[in-house]
């Protein structure tokens, strides 16, 4: 590929023409692993002249390294040519300590990471010596760390092993002398540079590099280094502590403060291991940053310090062999009154942000990326004390709310920041154990929640006060869900409905949540009878809600929430339901942004498909005139991120449909071609759609036989979708029958032996012999033994004796319906097994004791989940949609008897 092709090429991945720019990347795709490629890519970067294309080529760069340095067994990317590994590698290197642009580096560094977790330091054993040697060199430091920070985050939050071990220790012995006097020589150049801000800003980015590394060279366990030098360690972290300062950014941080945290996290580490050599350093690391607390501006700017240092304490204060920190008189009161609430009062920003910007603002107060905020690490500082130091906390913190409230009361126009802070103190001490998944699961001893909802939540709720008061009353209902009664919460739930409708979106999003929480609580007492009287109301505003722009995810997973719990209601709600749900799809597939809200979306319509055609198969065709236009729109412009969701729609109507439409006869032919294959994410999907088609119009089928075996050959050469070939072909064999297959039979057996000959994997060899069990089975051993045995003298004994067998007495458990297919078909074949029957005889009998001790549990079968909902960026399985496991064998419903019946017999 020449050099301006490639460039011409990466500038039209950001056309706004979509055919244009899938053009670009397809033709990109097809030679991105071709010899001399990145080469090429590389060499764009340092050129001045191709503007943009700098910053596209960089990430180009590491996404084709990423999935093409080492690709996974099922992956279809093609490993790059070991010709051009080596040149990539030095010159990634090589970039990083040459002054490119800054906005490269970071692609760059990450490209390194990436071919390191590889080839670090077994096929690449000259990178750390070469950056090591770039120490001296203050042009190239800046890169070098930044290379270091990125290739050493693989020992952070990592599983401990030899193999890590081992390549730390050989890390260690390079790096750990020349980092502890890099980091001693940058203290020295700090205060040098003091009066050069320019200098002093690029010393102190460096020393935060420093500390990273630090950070990652410590994560699993203290080096014994590191403890042997812990006191020039603690003196560098001293200073670094207090640096010359730098003008201050309200909105941003510093290069002095982000140092500043690097070295918290660092002593944060310390803390959580509980070395005895970080101890008598403990005292004076806390006052210093109780110092830093106490004198930190409330401007956004300062917040990633003030987590930080909130985290620290939080750590020291949870753990009691550290209580004699805490022990002097009226340092709890203080902790409280100086460091606790006024990190969890609200800010300016804050009350902008919430009304600005109320993504944002959610996104930070309920969807725990707000782990770094002030107010959360407050919260959790709070919950440390009450859990180290129990009933003197919680009366400290109750009289605080106690005045917050008074205050309020007293003015509640002015105030109502105090109401909105006590709710947060009492959400925070009266959790002492709490998930996200089933909110607050234990209650302090001595707060009263219950008190405190009565007097102070559900007047709220009642009578809607300032709506950052009515947003904390209606996360206090959520937080506390499980600790009410419903009586109690059928008090409050009117208003939240109500709330639906607010003005503001985060008290809507707020109310979304906390509604679909209430239907998922533990006790699961709270269900339709509940919601019926606000059915009209609640789908009103929520449907309000999911058809303004910008999408809420919350909102739209609130209603499918409710649909599934309304299932017995869907004929009274279908009139406010099923056309606001197609025209929200309508309107959405224009501009498909969140990917979590179109599946909460396919999951609400995949509910009201089931809820409605489930009892009456007529209303498919009403879903069909709804639903075919828009998807045939998404089908038209190869909408990616829907087609898997239109193709187990497409799949559930027809299942419960009395036949194929001629909207779904026309719909047949396209979906044979190869093009609509060869996405991952529509495989299975598609397969569970042509077993359909293969149910409802088995004639329709047969005409394209061929075709259809076509797809079947394909899905059995892939690693990754050989299960669906499977499904493919026992559906074939279920619906048309082996007279409509007697043809073909043979032929698609040998395609399978030979993959099992060529390709054998753990999972082909267990779907292998299940298809071997269902067709024994169906159509008995004598027919099993014609196909295999045409195919190969003897090649059926050899494949029941060698495969089969050893993969049922070699497997874990297999799930209900797998196991009936089993023991069905192994029973089968067990006649015809000679002097070898009590082999079989043997592996039923595992696959039976396995059943019972299973019990009713079945792991593997794809039962809708009623609490969470769950989707991946491969193929997003509707779980409302789902199929229920298909028994085969309905006519034998005790497998355990006709086994028992033959055993006798045989034995005889």
């Amino acid at each position: 590929m020449a050099e301006q092709q490639l460039v011409q090429c990466l500038g039209q991945t950001i056309s706004p023409d979509r055919a244009v720019r899938q053009q670009a990347e397809a033709y990109l795709s097809s030679n991105c692993c071709e010899g001399g490629y990145l080469p090429l890519v590389l060499s764009l970067l340092p050129n001045p002249s191709y503007g943009a294309v700098h910053q596209i080529a960089a990430v180009h760069l590491k996404n084709v390294i990423k999935q093409s340095w080492s690709p996974a067994e099922t992956s279809n990317h093609k490993p790059l040519p070991s010709t051009d590994r080596e040149s990539i590698k030095d010159t990634l290197v090589q970039y990083m300590c040459s002054p490119l642009p800054p906005a490269l580096k970071p692609q760059i560094a990450e490209s390194i990471a990436i071919v390191s977790e590889y080839d670090y330091p077994k096929q690449w054993p000259n990178l750390l010596p070469s950056l090591v040697s770039k120490f001296s060199d203050p042009m190239s430091l800046t890169g070098v760390l930044e290379a270091l920070n990125s290739i050493l985050k693989r020992f952070r939050y990592v599983e401990r092993s030899d193999a890590v071990y081992i390549d730390l220790k050989y890390t260690l012995g390079l790096l750990q002398v020349p980092l502890l006097a890099l980091a001693t020589s940058l203290r020295s150049e700090m205060a040098a540079a003091a009066a050069d801000q320019a200098k002093l800003t690029t010393i102190l980015q460096q020393s935060r590099l420093v500390c990273r590394v630090f950070y990652s060279l410590n994560w699993l366990d203290l080096p014994e280094y590191f403890e042997d030098h812990v006191a020039e360690w603690m003196s560098i972290f001293q200073s670094f502590l207090t640096p010359p300062p730098l003008p201050i950014d309200e909105d941003t941080p510093t290069a002095a403060e982000d140092l500043q945290v690097a070295v918290v996290r660092n002593l944060d580490l310390y803390a959580g291991k509980d070395e005895e050599c970080f101890q008598p350093y403990l005292g004076s690391f806390c006052q210093a940053i109780w110092t830093i607390l106490l004198s930190l501006p409330k401007t956004p700017g300062r917040d990633s310090l003030a987590a930080e240092g909130l985290k620290f304490l939080s750590s020291l204060a949870g753990r009691s062999i550290n209580r004699p920190l805490f022990a002097a008189a009226g340092i709890l009161a203080q902790i409280v009154e100086k460091i606790v609430i006024p990190n969890v009062a609200l800010r300016e920003s804050d009350t902008e942000m919430f009304e600005d910007d109320p993504a944002e603002y959610v996104q930070r107060d309920m969807e725990g990326s707000d782990t770094d905020s002030r107010r959360r690490c407050a919260v959790d500082l709070l919950r440390a004390c009450v859990r180290t130091f129990g009933a003197e906390v919680v009366q400290i913190v109750g009289g605080h709310v106690a005045t917050l409230i008074a205050a309020y009361e007293q003015n509640k126009a002015a105030n109502w920041n105090q109401k909105d802070a006590a709710i947060v103190l009492m959400s925070a001490t009266g959790s002492k154990a709490a998930s996200a998944a089933l909110g607050v699961t234990e209650v302090t001893e001595g707060v009263d929640i219950i008190d405190f909802f009565a007097k102070q939540v559900i007047p709220d709720l009642q009578r809607p006060p300032h709506p950052m008061i009515l947003a904390a009353g209606i996360k206090y209902v959520t937080t506390f869900r499980n600790q009410f009664s419903r009586s109690q919460l059928a008090q409050v739930f009117g208003g939240v409905v109500e709330a639906l409708g607010s003005d503001s979106e985060v008290v809507r999003t707020y109310a979304a949540d906390c509604v679909e929480k209430l239907l998922t609580r533990k006790a699961k007492d709270f269900a339709l009878d509940d919601i019926r009287p606000h059915l009209n109301p609640l789908f009103t505003n929520l449907f309000t809600i999911v058809s303004t722009p910008p999408p809420n995810t919350y909102a739209m997973k609130c209603t499918m929430r409710c649909l599934h719990v309304s299932r017995a209601a869907a004929p009274e709600i279908a009139g406010i339901v099923v056309q606001k749900l197609c025209d929200v799809l309508a309107e959405t597939c224009k501009n498909p942004q969140n990917p979590q809200f179109n599946h909460y979306l396919f999951e609400s319509l995949a509910v009201m498909i089931s809820s409605l055609c489930g009892p009456d198969p007529s209303h498919v065709a009403t879903f069909e005139g709804l639903l075919f236009p828009p998807f045939n729109l998404i089908l038209q412009n190869s909408v990616e991120e829907f087609t898997p969701y239109v193709f187990q729609v497409l799949s559930q109507m027809l299942e419960f449909g009395r036949g194929a439409s001629e909207s779904y006869m026309s719909l047949f032919p396209p979906l044979l071609t190869p093009a609509v294959w060869e996405s991952k994410g529509n495989v299975p999907a598609l397969t569970r759609l042509l077993a359909a088609y293969a149910t409802k119009s088995p004639q329709t089928v047969s005409a394209s036989l061929n075709p259809v075996l076509g797809v079947f050959q394909k899905l059995i050469s892939s690693k990754s979708n050989d299960m669906y070939g499977f499904q493919l072909l026992t559906a074939l064999l279920e619906s048309l029958g082996p007279e409509a297959m007697k043809d073909s039979i043979q032929p698609a057996f040998n395609v399978l032996l030979m993959r099992l000959q060529t390709g054998k994997t753990i999972r082909y060899t267990r779907h292998f012999s299940l298809f071997l069990a269902y067709f024994a089975g169906k159509h008995g051993d004598a027919a099993l033994t014609a196909v295999l045995d045409g195919i190969q003298p003897g090649l059926r004994a050899m494949v029941v004796k060698q495969v089969w067998l050893q993969c049922v007495l070699k497997e874990s458990m297999f799930n209900r319906s797998d196991t009936k297919t089993m023991v069905v078909g192994l029973t089968a074949v067990m006649r015809g097994q000679g002097q070898e029957w009590p082999t079989v005889a043997v592996a039923v009998l595992k696959l039976l004791k396995d059943s019972v001790m299973a019990g009713d549990k079945d792991l593997k079968d794809d039962a809708p989940a009623e609490v969470e909902v769950t989707f991946d960026s491969h193929f997003s399985k509707l779980h409302h949609a789902a199929k229920k496991a298909t028994d085969y064998f309905p006519q034998t419903p005790d497998v355990a008897a006709p086994f028992a019946a033959l055993l006798g017999e045989m034995g005889a």
